[in-house]
């Protein structure tokens, strides 16, 4: 949980800043950046493995929760960025514009648009990174030896399953409750998540 948490919020702020920085301002090669950025998400993770393993070794941070926390964001961080470009080109830029969508409407209470926006994107963002970062197995199981440190979905299977002997029990336990978190956040947020990701498609 700390791994996932802590990947996630990295992920985010990055991906905000980022994000408002290729979609707002204005400077050469902005939208190359911002679609090099995205297809850095597309590169599969055992490319970058080696190199991860060899920075990893370098510092020292083999066998401890820092090698998956400075790990996990290089993937998730481009999809964030991506998500969150979409949305701040989707919120108007001009203040006429701005002022429409905080226009409070049949006497309702004003929650502006581009409130609702953010929120979603966040959710969206912050689903995808703690779910990709809850469920990710290659690196943890690499990078993680002991069985103290190790994530829920590598402990489950390595420290579980000896050979032909499964232990029925605490491995039906461990799935549980290791489909916990991603469930109670999906059960919660789902309506957010896809109408963040249709919103960063459209925008």
């Amino acid at each position: 949980m700390f791994i996932a948490l802590v990947s996630t919020a990295i992920s985010l702020v990055c991906g905000v800043f980022a994000g408002y920085a290729l979609s707002r301002l204005n400077f050469p090669f902005a939208g190359s950046l911002g679609t090099g950025i995205f297809i850095t998400y597309l590169v599969p993770q055992t490319l970058l493995f080696i190199p991860l393993a060899e920075i990893i070794r370098n510092y020292r941070l083999g066998d401890t929760p820092w090698s998956l926390i400075l790990t996990y964001p290089t993937f998730l961080i481009p999809f964030c960025t991506w998500l969150m470009m979409g949305y701040f080109k989707a919120v108007p830029r001009s203040s006429k514009n701005a002022r429409a969508l905080t226009a409070p409407r049949a006497g309702r209470p004003c929650c502006t648009s581009s409130s609702r926006w953010r929120s979603r994107a966040f959710y969206s963002a912050g689903i995808f990174a703690f779910t990709l970062s809850w469920n990710e197995f290659i690196y943890a199981l690499v990078f993680l030896s002991s069985p103290e440190q190790k994530t829920v979905p590598v402990g489950v299977t390595s420290e579980l399953i000896r050979g032909d002997v499964f232990f029925w029990g605490p491995l039906m336990a461990g799935a549980l409750l290791g489909s916990i978190p991603v469930a109670i956040a999906y059960s919660f947020f789902v309506e957010h998540y896809v109408a963040g990701l249709t919103g960063s498609v459209k925008g």
